[in-house]
């Protein structure tokens, strides 16, 4: 039985209404999923969830409370929970969104209403980056955190360790090049911009015949 595996590009062809949020899959709590942007979200905040994007195509420009960033193809940026904020592109921009599922307790003691003078301002991550600036091949690399899930990216070539999935599974995505994925229940191919969920306590080892770039989002142990 092969994995499923999902082209970000397709899925999002899919979608009729900007904004409308198509759910991929949970990692642990959190939900991964996906939607196009295009035009303006209004303000608001989560008081008790954090919020990830991920940009496939187009450009959004997220504003916050901590300040603006302009999220290119492969790049990310967390807004903290508690923390004003809106969404937007001229363009029609597809975008990965990875934030809590199920609230299951409060998680935002202090119940922030807005930002402080002591808050740093917000920054975005870089997913796909020349080779040099990435350690040897299959050893990850964090680029961003949401809740307790780690995003990182790692450069493939060859074959790597089998590696067994935290509880709740993980996420791998493929951003360049193409990378092969086996398990026990099967294996899949990806190609640039698709992913594919792993299970909870799934063993796998991810290959590549020439250098990938693969990011994973699991939770961190």
């Amino acid at each position: 039985m092969s994995l499923s595996v999902v082209n970000l590009s397709q899925a999002a062809n899919k979608i009729e209404q900007p904004f409308a949020l198509v759910t991929l899959g949970l990692i642990g709590d959190l939900s991964v999923s996906l939607y196009v942007c295009q035009g303006q979200v209004d303000w608001h905040k989560h008081a008790d969830e954090d919020e990830l994007f991920l940009v496939h195509q187009g450009l959004v420009k997220l504003e916050t409370e901590r300040g603006t960033v302009t999220i290119h193809p492969d790049e990310c940026a967390v807004v903290p929970k508690g923390i004003a904020h809106r969404s937007g592109s001229a363009l029609r921009s597809v975008v990965l969104l990875v934030r809590a599922h199920v609230l299951s307790e409060r998680k935002n003691g202090h119940r922030r209403l807005h930002a402080t003078s002591s808050d740093p301002p917000l920054e975005k991550g870089r997913l796909s980056r020349p080779a040099d600036e990435l350690p040897r091949e299959f050893e990850p690399l964090t680029i961003a955190r949401v809740e307790d899930v780690g995003l990182t990216v790692q450069r493939a070539k060859g074959f790597g360790s089998r590696t067994t999935t935290p509880r709740g599974g993980a996420l791998l995505l493929a951003l360049r090049g193409a990378a092969l994925v086996e398990t026990d229940a099967g294996g899949a191919r990806l190609e640039s911009g698709e992913l594919t969920l792993l299970p909870g306590k799934a063993a796998y080892t991810l290959s590549a015949p020439e250098e990938a770039m693969v990011a994973r989002l699991q939770r961190e142990m």
